[in-house]
């Protein structure tokens, strides 16, 4: 049995038959976001939750996602290079390769992300 006081991580843990693989907490979040693949095709997407090392992400429709491609968070300005870990459609999990802070000015990949995030929010 579970004790009371047990942390969400370990209450997961106990609950997937003691298996913790995450090397951080995730936490719960539901934050608008984009996928955008190499090329610049963008795609809309939820942000499920996070940990310092990724994310679990829903992606509606029928399409796969490509083995790696950026995440636009719309709600902190986050922007993140991933690769995807698992698939379970229409969720994917996925590890945080680079992060950018849109906030700022960038530069490659970085600046791409912030002006399509300039371009969406107006």
């Amino acid at each position: 049995m579970t004790p009371p006081d047990a942390t969400p991580t370990e209450r997961w843990s106990r609950a997937n038959g003691g298996i913790e693989r995450r090397a951080t907490p995730r936490e719960p979040v539901l934050l608008p976001a984009l996928l955008i693949e190499e090329g610049g095709r963008k795609r809309p997407c939820v942000i499920l939750d996070r940990s310092e090392g990724g994310l679990r992400i829903n992606l509606p429709g029928d399409e796969a996602a490509p083995d790696s491609f950026c995440i636009l968070d719309l709600v902190t300005g986050m922007g993140r290079e991933v690769e995807v870990a698992w698939r379970r459609p229409p969720e994917l999990g996925v590890r945080t390769v680079r992060t950018y802070d849109l906030d700022q000015p960038q530069e490659g990949l970085g600046e791409t992300l912030r002006q399509i995030r300039i371009s969406v929010l107006g």
